[in-house]
C-alpha cells in the first residue's frame, strides 16, 4: 500500500520535528492567524446545535452484513477511569462492537462522534489514547483504502500491551474532510475556523488481535469492503465524509 511512515515523536502524540514539520508549523501558524481574524468578526458557529441532529450510531451500523455477525460474547478492553472520563467529555455519541466471521476472524469496531470540533473538544487520536492505556505504539503510517469509486485516507499503527498485539486502522472525519494525525486534524479544524464554523467530527477505528500485523490489516480492509456498501448514503457521508465520496457512494 502507498504508505508514509511517520516519525517516532508523532507516535508518542507530540508534533514531529524536522524541515517538513517546520513547514507544516508555518502553514498552521498562518491558518491560526486567519482563524483569529475571523473570530474578531464574530464567534464561530456550531454546525450541529441540537441532540436531534446527532447520529444514531446503533441504527446506522448493521449487526449482520457480508460474512460478518455481531459477536455479543466478546467483552471490550476496559478503559482506565481517567480515559473513560476524558472520552465522556469529548464525545456525544459512541459505539463499540465486535464482529466475527465464519473463519473465526474478529474485528473490533469503535466509532466516536463529537458535535464540537473546537480545539478543547477535538477528537483524540488512537495513538494518544492507546499510549494512555499503557500500549507501546509502533509502525505508525498513512495509506489509502480504495473501494471502487470510494477512497478513504487511513492511518495505521500497531499497539502492543504485554502479549496483546493489536493492529489498528483509523481516520477522523472533520466536517467534509478526512484527517489523519495531528497536522491534518488541525488543518481541517482551522480551515472551518476561517469560515466562522465549528464542524462536527467522527473517529472511525477498526482493530483486531493479530501477531501478524500485515494479515491483520488485510482482514480489516476486507471487513470495511463488506461493510461500506451496506451503509446508507447518509451513513457513508457521516463516517467517511463528502470528500471521500466525490466519485459517488458505494453501492451494494
Amino acid at each position: 500500500m502507498n504508505a508514509t511512515t511517520l516519525t517516532a515523536s508523532t507516535a508518542s502524540g507530540g508534533a514531529p520535528t524536522g524541515p517538513e514539520p517546520m513547514r507544516r508549523a508555518i502553514v498552521l501558524g498562518g491558518l491560526m492567524a486567519a482563524t483569529s481574524g475571523a473570530a474578531v468578526l464574530g464567534m464561530p458557529k456550531l454546525q450541529v446545535t441540537s441532540e436531534s441532529q446527532m447520529p444514531d450510531l446503533e441504527r446506522l451500523i448493521p449487526e449482520r452484513f457480508g460474512r460478518w455477525d455481531l459477536d455479543r460474547n466478546t467483552v471490550p478492553l476496559a478503559l482506565s477511569p481517567e480515559v473513560a472520563q476524558m472520552l465522556n467529555t469529548i464525545y456525544d455519541r459512541t459505539l463499540a462492537r465486535t464482529f466475527v466471521s465464519p473463519q473465526g476472524d474478529r474485528i473490533m469496531l469503535s466509532i466516536a462522534y463529537g458535535a464540537n470540533q473546537s480545539r478543547a473538544l477535538q477528537l483524540h487520536k488512537p495513538e494518544v489514547c492507546y499510549s494512555a492505556q499503557g500500549f507501546r505504539i509502533g509502525d505508525l503510517r498513512k495509506a489509502d483504502w480504495n473501494f471502487g469509486v470510494v477512497s478513504i485516507p487511513t492511518m495505521h499503527l500497531v499497539g502492543v500491551l504485554g502479549p496483546r498485539v493489536e493492529p489498528v486502522t483509523y481516520w477522523m472525519r472533520i466536517g467534509d474532510d478526512i484527517a489523519r494525525g495531528w497536522y491534518e486534524q488541525n488543518v481541517a479544524r482551522l480551515k472551518y475556523g476561517t469560515r466562522g464554523l465549528i464542524p462536527d467530527g467522527v473517529l472511525f477505528r477498526i482493530s483486531n488481535i493479530s501477531r501478524n500485523p500485515a494479515q491483520g490489516f488485510a482482514v480489516q480492509k476486507q471487513f470495511m469492503a463488506e461493510l461500506l456498501p451496506q451503509l446508507t448514503p447518509e451513513a457513508q457521508r457521516l463516517f467517511i465524509g463528502a470528500a471521500s465520496l466525490r466519485g459517488g457512494v458505494a453501492a451494494g
